[in-house]
């Protein structure tokens, strides 16, 4: 057909919603949001509801994999570029990114009626999604991953190159300044009870210190920023829109979710179906909680002996973490209820791992999975990085005390808890951070003299099995090597400290080249 008798067209679909059919109207601007905080949960199963359980945890010291799954790629720092969940995890975060990008276009472009309060709220959700998902992705596939900041709007978008060192870190950085600017604070967010469990400025604040205390990781050959991060989490704790809740527990329980101790957690839902029915639930305690051979579960990630060892003598928080010897029981679906000493003699193997206690029911729910939420910065942790940024720019004595808010609840009488469990009617026994420096005590071959050392082992036990040990050590470690000592001891080696880019995207993209695991 030659050039004149060109076809004068309109090829827009009618029927097509597009970005510039759909936009209209701040409901839709509302809806815009929503699938980036789904894409945390993960809709190709590469979120929170499956997949990230393993390869948060697994590369740590605290976790192992059983014999229920072998192979498992996560810790043994060889997983291949061909590896499923790294594939569904790169997905939904890519996902995540292209929808925070999406709500962003959207409304920053409107040009209807909108209340500014209203207009500022949803930029700031959005800017907080965009980077906590680029936050994710550069914690496990390195800073050279795509930097995508627009919606996609030709062929070429669908073709991106590597990022290059420092961008990423700072869009992570400018998307939570953004937010933290822009979003309401917590108990104005939550006013509106079908807002809770989105983020408030009280997130992206924790959440922008958390990203100035992770820069070793997410900007190579760069040292973390504590006074920045200080200067952040003083003003969560100086918001008195948190605060520690009395029972340890209650940060795992389906029941008290969102409680006034949860900085941002991620919201499960568990509806009719599963296997693909129903996509906002957890499959946590079926596949890393209970024990092999009791109510069906599977057992393919444990807590190690060393985990175990951790807990300081006297510590409730040991029992309401770790299904082991001396601690709660669990009610299998037939009713049966059952101890350690059943879970030992019906245990094939493996005998010396631990199940997981926290964000798995004490009874056995008869479907597959559940809808406890993920919590992911809980106000424990604001005060444990508040009490080493403290520590870090020379200030040990003054870290103290927020360490002690934090071993002080630890001791608490938990009335809820199962009646045989001591701690039900009993306080704990663990001292005071002065207290353990007395004692000069060595956990695991740690010598407890000092705060920082303090610091390591508090956020081990009060944060176990939270998605943040690997990454502590690693943080630690690219600033003093002995902190990767631990890793190093499991087969670690400095190419794997992030997992490959996936086969299938560098398959699919020629523009894009892999990380070190790739070569």
């Amino acid at each position: 057909m030659g050039g004149g008798c060109k076809p004068d067209m309109d090829l827009t679909n009618p029927q097509e919603i597009s970005i510039g059919t759909y936009y209209k109207n701040v409901a839709e601007l509302e809806a815009a949001i929503i699938p980036a905080y789904q894409a945390i949960i993960g809709k190709v199963q590469g979120g929170y509801a499956r997949s990230l359980y393993y390869e948060l945890l697994a590369p740590g010291d605290d976790f192992t994999h059983t014999f229920k799954w072998e192979p498992m790629y996560q810790d043994t720092y060889n997983t291949p570029s061909s590896d499923g969940m790294a594939l569904s995890s790169w997905k939904d975060f890519f996902n995540g990114v292209f929808a925070a990008n999406t709500a962003l276009q959207g409304i920053e472009n409107f040009t209807g009626t909108i209340d500014a309060g209203v207009k500022n709220r949803m930029l700031g959700e959005a800017h907080f999604l965009r980077g906590l998902h680029y936050m994710h992705l550069c914690m496990m596939f390195g800073e050279t991953v795509p930097l995508i900041e627009k919606p996609v709007a030709g062929d070429a978008d669908y073709y991106p190159t590597n990022s290059t060192a420092g961008k990423i870190y700072a869009r992570i950085i400018d998307d939570f300044k953004q937010a933290a600017e822009l979003l309401p604070l917590r108990s104005a967010m939550y006013a509106n009870a079908a807002f809770t469990g989105r983020a408030t400025k009280g997130a992206a604040q924790a959440y922008l210190a958390k990203a100035y205390m992770y820069r070793p990781i997410l900007e190579a050959g760069k040292t973390a920023e504590f006074d920045k991060a200080r200067d952040e989490l003083k003003k969560v704790i100086d918001s008195k829109e948190y605060r520690l809740v009395d029972n340890f527990r209650d940060n795992s329980l389906e029941a008290t979710e969102n409680n006034a101790e949860s900085v941002f957690e991620v919201q499960m839902q568990n509806g009719p179906g599963w296997l693909g029915d129903d996509m906002s639930c957890s499959w946590r305690w079926q596949e890393i909680g209970m024990y092999d051979g009791t109510g069906g579960a599977w057992w393919n990630l444990a807590p190690n002996k060393k985990t175990y060892n951790e807990f300081e003598p006297g510590d409730p928080r040991k029992y309401m973490t770790l299904w082991c010897d001396n601690g709660a029981t669990y009610t299998q679906i037939d009713g049966k209820v059952t101890d350690y000493a059943y879970w030992m003699a019906h245990l094939a193997t493996n005998k010396d791992f631990y199940g997981t206690r926290k964000y798995c029911p004490d009874v056995q729910t008869a479907d597959f999975d559940d809808g406890i939420n993920d919590r992911l910065l809980r106000y424990a942790d604001v005060l444990l990085m508040y009490a080493e940024c403290l520590n870090e720019t020379g200030d040990a004595n003054g870290a103290k005390p927020y360490i002690n808010m934090v071993r002080a609840r630890a001791n608490k009488v938990v009335p809820t808890e199962q009646p045989q469990l001591w701690y039900q009617h009993s306080p704990g026994t663990i001292p005071d951070v002065d207290g353990l420096l007395a004692k000069d005590t060595t956990i695991n071959g740690i010598r407890l003299n000092n705060i920082k050392n303090i610091i390591q082992h508090e956020r081990y036990v009060e944060l176990c099995g939270e998605y943040l040990r690997y990454f502590d050590l690693l943080r630690w470690g690219l600033a003093d090597a002995k902190w990767l000592e631990p890793l190093k001891a499991l087969g670690w080696t400095p190419r794997a400290t992030y997992y490959p880019f996936p086969q299938a995207e560098l398959d699919n993209n020629k523009n894009l080249k892999g990380n070190d695991m790739n070569r």
